[in-house]
């Protein structure tokens, strides 16, 4: 699968995160109505570690919509250092993905190792790793798909969709897989363009403990009071406002009051 060349820093289309590939006009054809839809979803600008992951979880969730026999997804991120997911549709992508990081192998990272897409089914990665297929069939996962990601034409991670079918994934679209890659791949290098030289795989996992902290903060005043996410995190920022304070200190509080409920790290 092909991928576009890297966009100059001062082009409209990318200040506007906008795609013009010839898989985009043929799935515009073909689609208008769910590719406005994912559009409206993935035409973004990265300018941070929280929009980078934003997209990321975006895109995820818009494989899982649009292409056939993916049930979960994810993006598996790897700077400098050790892989780590920075995206995920469901818990089962985390006992998959570091099924994998914790042998070192598996489909994910071949396709960033090699930068090229892997398809695989259950059958195939028993006989080629057994411990990640026993780790795969206990989540109900029995086909594997990842396409590289790159930050200016260098492979920095992978969009890893996984199936509960066997043989789910062989015969993707390929125009919706590269679209999805396409912005991904924009967002990557828009990032690492505002980063340079700096620990992106730590401020990464920064911001990804971060974005638990709240969000399980939320959960625990969803709970507690009877209320919807939004209320929840209206009454974080709130709190947070009126004593002062970032957010985080709130949620952490809440979190020190409901020690089983975290804190969990990624990666």
């Amino acid at each position: 699968m092909t991928h576009p060349p890297a966009p100059d820093s001062g082009e409209t289309g990318r200040q506007e995160g906008q795609l013009e590939s010839s898989a985009l006009s043929r799935l515009l054809a073909a689609h208008p109505v769910q590719m406005a839809q994912m559009m409206a979803e993935l035409r973004r600008r990265v300018v941070d570690e929280q929009s980078l992951l934003d997209l990321m979880s975006r895109a995820s969730r818009e494989a899982v919509r649009l292409i056939d026999d993916a049930h979960w997804a994810g993006v598996t991120a790897r700077f400098d250092g050790s892989p780590f997911t920075a995206a995920h549709t469901d818990d089962r992508v985390l006992v998959v993905d570091e099924g994998q990081y914790d042998q070192g192998d598996g489909p994910c990272l071949t396709s960033l190792r090699e930068d090229r897409e892997i398809a695989m089914v259950w059958g195939e990665v028993r006989d080629r790793w057994p411990h990640l297929a026993a780790v795969a069939e206990a989540a109900g996962v029995r086909s594997f798909l990842a396409e590289p990601l790159h930050a200016r034409e260098i492979a920095v991670g992978s969009l890893n969709l996984y199936s509960a079918r066997e043989g789910g994934l062989r015969t993707p679209d390929p125009d919706m897989v590269t679209v999805l890659t396409e912005y991904l791949d924009r967002g990557l290098a828009d990032y690492s363009a505002r980063q340079p030289g700096e620990a992106q795989a730590l401020r990464l996992r920064q911001q990804l403990a971060y974005r638990y902290t709240i969000d399980t903060a939320v959960g625990i005043v969803m709970a507690r009071d009877g209320i919807d996410a939004d209320a929840a995190a209206h009454w974080l920022d709130a709190q947070a406002e009126s004593r002062g304070v970032p957010v985080r200190r709130v949620a952490m509080e809440i979190l020190g009051e409901h020690p089983a409920a975290g804190p969990r790290t990624s990666g």
